[in-house]
């Protein structure tokens, strides 16, 4: 077996180091190495590709941090509404080196967010604005003529080399600064500003690299995610700038419209990562032709994180037997956990090792326990999310704050240098989910730790995240996860479409009351007709695999269920909804 050795952190040791002192160092060691790549299929089908250097990079950050700096303070809030681009990475550099606190958003014409943008600028109240000078009306529009914005396109290059020049890096930036407000996406609650410090992001950033053994200076990130977006900013922007990376990104939209485009944005490329939802590696297996994998070279590929949602045992398979053969390895997959509470990363499946997928005993699930099922007993299986990395620490919590012993299941408490420290002006909110304390540490840190509302088990030291204690349904005295629901369902009939769906409970006469809300597909022209057809499959369905008999089936019009900023459906959404009669339902004829 060879060895390969991995360079070393280049900044190990520094004290007070920042990311901002990487951009430095990359910038200095190799100013010709390119840093960020942005390839548009907005404007063409075939892309239109732009790259920058780390000279380039460190050049024009340093030219807008200047702009903020003549219109924001120290501690101001900065925001980041931007469309995807090489401009939004520079805009979210800039504000770690000017010394404000940034808020990485969205453009004002992202579809179906105009709400959320609002909210989001009421409760943060920026000084400024970075967007590019195509936006700058809009921006206006939505913060108001008097707001102060920089187009961030404008000063690049010889635009912007004098303000360049004249940056002076405040010297006063401390680790425990907040660097950033990371809105929470919303799919449990209205989204909330989580403060994170320059050492959390660092932190994070750090531990990404150590739990998936990237490259330091040798490695590809590619991404697809959108950079207002916890996972999707750390892996295209501070964690490619820490690591020395290379940052192949490209829109949202574009990986939506052609699913391909993301695996062959890995094509050839040593020491790749990337990351998605559990539903994109479905969603780009499916898409995929035999066509579309002749010479397709993915044995560069060394992680790909699925995460931010439950991760399916059987997307697991059909992307490794899409995969496998143009060079995926099963070790390359990582199943994980993470949350926006704590910067983003918390656990990886085990390097090495794959993805590990265990059936346990269903029936024991639903009362809190996991146990291997027996043969002939029904099994549920799970996949690891694995374990955190070094100075990391998870914990299985009981309603009292006692941990729980393995098997068990119960809340999901996280510790470390990567946990944000509050919710932006929330100090209910803040003390509630940041100020857990453990009432049995043993050798675990007595705290603070962040209460994430997750809720998993422990087995053979792995974590397995069963689902969200808010969505949790209580039917009988058992335990019924909201996503298992959800499953089964759009399994049960063809006019149901994939991950367009939300199970969830309302008060009834005798208890709660189990409700299914589902968007019907696209194809599914004569559902009206169908209706009864349609929620007799589902009742039956559910009845079968769950013993849960389901108070009310909803068919509803394509995209008309509440989603969140990343694109999961809005459980709390879609609920309020459903109680205010507000859904658009598919009418029987």
């Amino acid at each position: 077996m060879i060895s390969i050795t991995r360079p070393a952190d280049p900044l190990a040791g520094v004290d007070g180091v920042l990311v901002a002192d990487y951009l430095e160092h990359w910038a200095r060691e190799r100013p010709d190495a390119v840093a960020q790549t942005f390839t548009d299929y907005l404007v063409s089908r075939k892309g239109v590709t732009r790259s920058i250097t780390y000279a380039e990079l460190d050049r024009w950050s340093r030219a807008v941090a200047v702009a903020i700096g003549l219109r924001a303070g120290r501690g101001d809030r900065v925001a980041i509404v931007c469309p995807q681009s090489l401009g939004y990475v520079v805009a979210f550099a800039a504000t770690l080196r000017a010394g404000v606190i940034g808020v990485p958003l969205f453009s004002p014409d992202m579809p179906g967010h105009g709400d959320r943008l609002h909210g989001v600028l009421a409760d943060c109240e920026p000084a400024c604005l970075l967007t590019v000078s195509e936006k700058r009306d809009l921006v206006a529009e939505v913060a108001g003529p008097d707001a102060r914005v920089i187009c961030v396109d404008e000063l690049e290059g010889a635009e912007g080399a004098a303000l360049a020049d004249a940056f002076v890096r405040p010297d006063d930036i401390r680790p425990e600064d907040v660097a950033y407000l990371q809105y929470t996406s919303g799919s449990t609650r209205a989204p909330a500003g989580v403060e994170l410090t320059h050492g959390n992001l660092l932190a994070n950033a750090r531990q990404i690299i150590e739990g998936y053994e990237l490259h330091y200076g040798d490695t590809n990130a590619v991404s697809w995610l959108p950079l207002f977006h916890d996972m999707g900013l750390l892996i295209g922007a501070p964690g490619a700038i820490v690591c020395g990376a290379h940052a192949h990104l490209m829109d949202p939209l574009a990986f939506l419209m052609k699913p391909q485009r993301w695996m062959w944005a890995m094509h050839g490329l040593s020491h790749v990562i990337s990351a998605a939802p559990n539903f994109a590696y479905g969603y780009v297996a499916k898409r995929m032709k035999e066509e579309d994998r002749v010479n397709l070279d993915l044995s560069g590929v060394i992680a790909l994180l699925n995460g931010a949602e439950p991760v399916l045992p059987a997307t697991v398979d059909r992307f490794l037997e899409t995969f496998g053969p143009v060079g995926v390895r099963a070790d390359a997959c990582f199943p994980s956990y993470g949350l926006a509470e704590a910067t983003v990363f918390v656990t990886r499946s085990r390097p090495g090792e794959g993805p590990t997928v265990r059936g346990f005993d269903a029936s024991a699930l639903q009362h809190g326990r996991l146990e291997d099922a027996a043969d002939g007993a029904r099994a549920l299986r799970l996949v690891s999310c694995g374990a955190p990395v070094d100075g990391q620490h998870v914990a299985i919590v009981g309603v009292d704050g006692s941990r729980l012993p393995d098997g068990q299941v119960g809340e999901i408490w996280v510790c470390g240098p990567n946990v944000g420290r509050a919710y932006w002006q929330n100090e209910d909110a803040s003390r509630e989910t940041f100020g857990g304390t453990l009432a049995d540490p043993g050798d675990l840190p007595e705290g603070p730790w962040l209460r994430t509302g997750d809720l998993g088990a422990i087995a053979d030291g792995d974590l397995y995240v069963t689902g969200r204690r808010k969505d949790l349904i209580i039917v009988d005295g058992r335990n019924v996860y909201p996503h298992d629901l959800e499953l089964t369902v759009e399994h049960a009939h063809p006019a149901i479409a994939a991950h367009r769906l939300a199970a969830f409970a309302v008060p009834g006469a005798t208890g709660e009351d189990v409700i299914v809300v589902a968007e019907r597909h696209r194809t599914a022209e004569d559902a009206a007709e169908r209706l009864d057809e349609i929620t007799a499959t589902v009742r039956a369905a559910v009845s079968t695999e769950h013993a849960v008999a389901l108070d009310d089936v909803v068919l509803v019009e394509p995209d008309t269920i509440a989603r969140t900023s990343s694109g999961k459906i809005a459980r709390h959404g879609a609920r309020a909804a459903y109680l205010t009669g507000e859904l658009v339902r598919v009418l029987p004829r």
